[in-house]
């Protein structure tokens, strides 16, 4: 059965445009101008611990005014007192918040690729900061175990593989895949590889 969000969810990628910041869909077209002033230190972290927070320059929350796009990538918990490393894997967090916490009934996530920067590089638009890295983003977060990786301006469609949509139930508290919506323009990763082929 079709749900209303069916469409708007495919149109990430049958528009061949792809996923865009919440800034950029809140003004378009987007002032270009205006990126290298948006990629600071000080909004990567108002996005990552104060997303609802209220941004003094505009008096808008934050989250409507971010340059940056969460991504989840999962990430190793380490329980010093139990020995012991815990895995928040990046679909399991993803779904979690694509549910609002398991409040909607419906979550579409979107599989992609996005290129890392090795070293903290906000002002970059081209590459992605690793925010669950702690050897790069030392500062405590309390928001570090959800594996977030906070791509800039948009991730291009052709970067998207695919979309899913998942059904939670609340009563059985069980959830499962709906469908997919495969990319034919998708690009693989491994084209940017500069691993040649012995001769």
């Amino acid at each position: 059965m079709a749900l209303p969000g069916d469409g708007v969810a495919r149109e990430v990628i049958d528009n061949r445009f792809g996923i865009s910041c919440r800034w950029w869909q809140r003004i378009d077209p987007l002032p270009h101008g205006d990126i290298a002033a948006k990629l600071t230190a000080q909004n990567l972290d108002l996005h990552v611990n104060h997303f609802e927070s209220t941004d003094p320059a505009t008096g808008l929350p934050f989250c409507e005014e971010t340059p940056f796009i969460s991504l989840s990538c999962g990430t190793v918990e380490r329980d010093t007192a139990a020995k012991t490393n815990f895995v928040h894997t990046a679909r399991h967090t993803a779904l979690w918040f694509g549910t609002r916490f398991g409040q909607e009934p419906v979550a579409y996530l979107y599989f992609c690729w996005v290129i890392l920067a090795p070293r903290s590089a906000v002002a970059v638009q081209g590459v992605a900061e690793e925010i669950r890295d702690l050897n790069t983003y030392r500062r405590y977060s309390a928001y570090q175990v959800e594996g977030e990786v906070a791509a800039k301006i948009l991730v291009p469609a052709n970067q998207i593989s695919r979309c899913e949509r998942w059904e939670w139930n609340r009563e059985s508290k069980t959830i499962r895949q709906a469908w997919t919506h495969s990319n034919p323009h998708f690009v693989r990763p491994e084209a940017l590889s500069n691993v040649r082929e012995m001769l």
